[in-house]
């Protein structure tokens, strides 16, 4: 045999000891160390922990297995060393160790993707992301032949919740949370809160759902895990955020003393010492907004002293803040009063010390609400009690009979209603109690009665609504008085009446508008345009009537008489329904309106004239002095008579352009110019000498 040096084999047996040392210290390493050492790592660490493992382990096994290795081997193999069994069992473990390394990476790769999600988004986003991140991990769980250990699946989540924490706290601005706007942080604490509390209720629905992974037949491993162990880091993180939501609420409860403000006899007092308290809150909540500390921070233990010292005050506060509350209700006149104070108080009341010193009340308001019910049925009564009396319902001022009505029971409902709907939105306030039930039976009583009385009402005017409607849309459009001969407008005030009761009711909820009211309704602006005008017309035409003279008739006769021609029609056989009426009425209207105007500016020519002439009766010369016993003053005779000339003169010429102005009457219309004039002055003067006489309506 070949002899071999030993000191060859020694230097090759002591580098396999050194490698056995080496390769045991990488094969021991583990992905929880990290976690150990107290430190806060995320899934990165472990998803590039199990990468370098698998490079690192990979490297060592190419290097055990190179050329120059085996010929290491094979000596030693022929000297019969020792240390071949070691190195053996030393490349096994590494072949081993390799191998699930390989696994592990393959299979922690996709949580990559996931994770890079949760983290490119804002945490107030990121709750859709935290469902497909738990369905990889149980992938994993159930496809990764060396990842599936309790062990390593609690370090991963562990991780996961230390990524949530970081992007939490990124989220949340601790340095900020306290110092900031309270409603705001207040609604980012309980945003943080609300999808931390979802994630661990996913981590059980997913555990709890796990079986569902597998295939037929294939054994189930389950989640053996202590949720406490997996959610350590995490509930302690949760814990402090209900520490600084508390806080937070409460401060923002407090805020609320700054706005209160009583009314009574004790309004004033009670009201200083509420705002007393305002600053004292104010005091104590400045610690937060000067100290520098991170309130996140869970080694930090200032805050949980600050936060305790605090809660402290805020008690104390608490116990008066319930005096002064009992001291305000007892000092409320009415049922109105005391839930107003309740709505001031609003969260105040919710909190402990003061929902406390204010259950006592309850049993009051109840026994308050009970009286107005009472009050309301005796409303009820005496309402019925004066319909009953008066042949029809008391209404409010200027409203139909019926909406009126209805009206009132829609008051007298939200009377009742509104402080039962207080009632109900009360959280502390429990109406299963005896007098509670007692109460809520005597409002369904009342409520009932309202609503029978609604129904009835409304069913009484809807059975006769369209028999009127009807009845009166056929009488003519106007009618003449046989004595005077003055004409008036047919739109029946009853019909009035429907159309004021249609524009409350079409609104409301009590039933469908019968059908024939519902078609007036809808065309009750064509009724209410054509009755205006005809109203217009009807005055025009009676102002005729009453102010023209029996001198004056003859020259509106012809004119009138076709005027009464086209009326008779509006008269007789021209109804409401009927289709074309306004075409027919808008050619009278113009015949009445143009003799209106045209009599009116021969009327107003006509008192000018007289007004001019009456100018002249001043006389011409006067007295000396102004005194009777003197003689006529002559010196300025000459003067005087060419003023009185030229006076006449201009009066004259208006006269003449009034006469050419009047506008023409009658049927004649002559044909030469003098004698159109002629007839004109001779009309004028008879016109002016009879003007004060009146007319004998026989000729109408």
């Amino acid at each position: 045999m070949e002899r071999i040096d030993k000191s060859l084999v020694y230097a090759m047996e002591s580098a396999i000891i050194d490698w056995s040392h080496q390769i045991q210290e990488a094969l021991k390493k583990e992905s929880s160390e990290p976690l150990l050492q107290g430190s806060n790592p995320n899934p990165k660490v472990e998803l590039e922990f199990w990468k370098n493992r698998c490079d690192d382990l990979e490297c060592i096994y190419n290097q055990l297995t190179t050329r120059k290795v085996r010929n290491m081997m094979e000596l030693l193999e022929r000297v019969e060393s020792s240390y071949i069994p070691a190195f053996k069992t030393m490349l096994m473990d590494v072949e081993a160790a390799l191998t699930e390394a390989q696994d592990v990476h393959l299979h922690l790769t996709p949580l990559k993707r996931r994770l890079e999600d949760v983290e490119r988004v804002e945490f107030s986003e990121v709750k859709p992301f935290l469902l497909p991140l738990l369905h990889v991990v149980c992938l994993i769980w159930v496809t990764s032949k060396h990842y599936n250990m309790p062990v390593r699946i609690v370090v991963l989540l562990q991780e996961i919740c230390n990524l949530l924490i970081e992007q939490a706290l990124v989220y949340l601005s601790p340095e900020d949370l306290l110092k900031g706007d309270m409603e705001e942080s207040l609604g980012k604490v309980r945003m943080v809160l609300g999808i931390l509390n979802m994630f661990k209720e996913a981590f059980e629905e997913r555990r709890e759902k796990l079986h569902m992974y597998y295939e037929p037949g294939q054994e189930v491993r389950e989640w053996d895990v202590s949720s406490t162990m997996v959610f350590a880091r995490l509930d302690t993180f949760l814990k402090r955020l209900e520490m600084v939501e508390d806080l937070l609420a409460t401060s923002l409860d407090l805020m609320k003393l700054e706005k209160i403000e009583f009314s009574g006899i004790k309004g004033k007092t009670l009201g200083q010492q509420v705002l007393d308290m305002y600053e004292e809150f104010q005091e104590a909540y400045k610690v937060f907004s000067e100290r520098t500390y991170d309130c996140l921070d869970l080694t930090n233990t200032d805050f949980e002293q600050d936060a305790f010292g605090f809660q402290q005050k805020v008690e104390d506060m608490d116990r008066r803040l319930g005096t002064i509350f009992i001291q305000a209700f007892d000092d409320a006149s009415n049922l109105d009063h005391a839930f107003k104070l309740l709505d001031m108080f609003g969260s105040l009341l919710e909190r402990p010390v003061v929902a406390a010193d204010a259950a006592g009340k309850y049993s009051v308001l109840i026994s308050m609400f009970s009286r107005a019910l009472d009050h309301a049925r005796l409303i009820y009564s005496r309402h019925i009690q004066a319909e009953l009396k008066l042949g029809s319902p008391p209404v409010h001022k200027n409203m139909p009979p019926v909406a009126g009505a209805l009206r009132w029971a829609q008051e007298l409902r939200a009377r009742i209603q509104v402080p039962f709907d207080h009632f109900r939105h009360i959280p502390h306030l429990c109406l299963d109690s005896a007098e509670g039930r007692r109460v809520v039976e005597k409002y369904e009583e009342m409520i009932q009665l309202l609503d029978r009385y609604q129904e009835k009402l409304y069913a009484d005017w809807s059975q006769t609504v369209s028999e009127k409607s009807q009845y009166n849309l056929t009488q003519p459009l106007i009618r003449r008085d046989p004595e005077t001969k003055l004409i008036t407008v047919t739109f029946d005030p009853q019909l009035v009446s429907v159309l004021r009761e249609l524009s409350y009711l079409s609104g409301s909820r009590l039933g469908a508008i019968p059908p024939t009211a519902a078609e007036i309704y809808s065309s009750k602006e064509s009724y209410r345009q054509l009755a205006a005008n005809l109203e217009l017309m009807v005055n025009r035409y009676n102002k005729v009537l009453k102010t023209v003279l029996e001198v004056e008739y003859p020259l509106i006769q012809e004119q009138l008489w076709d005027i009464n021609l086209k009326l008779k029609k509006a008269e007789e056989t021209l109804n409401w329904k009927m289709e074309g009426v306004w075409d027919h009425i808008s050619m009278v209207m113009d015949d009445v309106h143009d003799l209106e105007q045209r009599i009116q500016k021969a009327k107003n020519n006509v008192e000018e004239i007289q007004t001019i002439v009456g100018s002249w009766a001043s006389p011409v010369f006067v007295r000396r002095d102004c005194k009777r016993e003197s003689l006529l003053s002559l010196e300025d005779c000459q003067d005087r008579l060419e003023r009185r000339y030229s006076l006449v003169r201009e009066s004259g010429q208006r006269i003449h352009l009034l006469v050419k102005a009047v506008p023409g009457l009658g049927g004649e219309r002559p044909q030469h110019p003098r004698q159109r004039a002629a007839q004109t002055c001779s009309r004028w003067e008879l016109w002016g000498q009879h003007r004060h006489h009146r007319p004998s309506h026989r000729h109408c």
